[in-house]
């Protein structure tokens, strides 16, 4: 349906008034002046195994549920069942491991206290539905969430192949329509290629780009936002690097980079302040360091 001229003016005044519209941010500083996240968009990650993709990913969902009250409806078949899932993100927002061997062990009372809103904004889908994204996408929409969290694509059931240039070209458009009519997010992990054995075995892997995913360049020509999780190695002192390589609208970040560090115990990242000898998190807690090298060396007992 064609807009009449005087509507179009009116939301021009009001964008001159009150300028464009903001994204949700995860609560990292750094991140968020990269990406913010757009009711009505798409975010598509990428990454090697073991780099930190589905961590990450995480992270943002839980910034985005206590910084901006988001629920999010959630496939993520590889990380276990929606128990094992929720444990997970528990333990991210208390700071406790479900380990009863260690010390920072989670009781009965933390459980009780977060677990029913903190149920209520996280709605898991097993993989025994065997969904398609479209079927998937409108579960999302049934339970009146804001985001449609897919980890990873290729667990998804699909009419076609799920890496074919033709298939994605469809089902990528129909994502984008369906987000933007619904004011929904789709939060999707694709899997890149894998990187060349030797520069594995040499330590010297790259960052993929947006053209070394599973499907190429349909991801590229059809995704919205395009974030790469990748770290120098695999070591547990090394930070995360977080690559915002596409973004659209271009007013809801830029391209660019980002260092996160990781919090083993609490399963949190962070940001450290190297002159100020501090690490911040994202949900609002701020805490001075001794060293952070050392604080990333897991000593023998500790949870993970």
């Amino acid at each position: 349906m064609i807009k009449k001229s005087s509507e179009i003016i009116d939301k021009l005044m009001h964008l001159q008034k009150y300028g464009l519209p903001e994204g949700s941010k995860m609560g990292l500083k750094s991140f968020d002046e990269n990406l913010t996240f757009a009711k009505g968009g798409c975010t598509d990650i990428t990454g090697y195994p073991f780099y930190g993709k589905s961590l990450v990913l995480k992270e943002i969902l839980m910034g985005l549920t206590l910084n901006e009250g988001w629920k999010h409806c959630v496939y993520m078949p590889d990380d276990g069942s929606d128990v094992e899932v929720l444990s997970n993100l528990m333990h991210k927002l208390t700071g406790k491991t479900f380990d009863q061997h260690y010390a920072n062990a989670i009781t009965e009372q933390d459980i009780a206290r977060h677990s029913a809103a903190f149920i209520d904004n996280f709605r898991f889908i097993g993989s025994e539905h065997n969904l398609e994204p479209e079927a998937f996408w409108n579960y999302a929409k049934e339970l009146k969430c804001n985001s449609a969290v897919i980890d990873s694509w290729n667990y998804m059931a699909h009419k076609g192949e799920p890496t074919s240039p033709d298939y994605l070209r469809k089902i990528l458009s129909l994502r984008n329509r369906f987000m933007d009519v619904n004011k929904m997010h789709s939060f999707t992990i694709i899997h890149p290629k894998n990187p060349d054995p030797k520069a594995v075995k040499d330590g010297n892997v790259k960052k993929p780009s947006v053209y070394d995913l599973m499907g190429g360049s349909e991801w590229n020509n059809n995704g919205k936002n395009i974030m790469v999780v990748h770290k120098d190695s695999k070591e547990n002192h090394q930070p995360y690097q977080i690559y915002v390589d596409k973004v659209k609208p271009k007013h809801y970040g830029k391209l660019g980079d980002c260092s996160l560090w990781i919090d083993w115990n609490k399963q949190r990242f962070y940001e450290y302040d190297a002159p100020m000898n501090k690490k911040t998190y994202a949900y609002g807690e701020a805490e001075i360091v001794v060293d952070p090298i050392n604080k990333f060396q897991q000593k023998d007992g500790e949870p993970f």
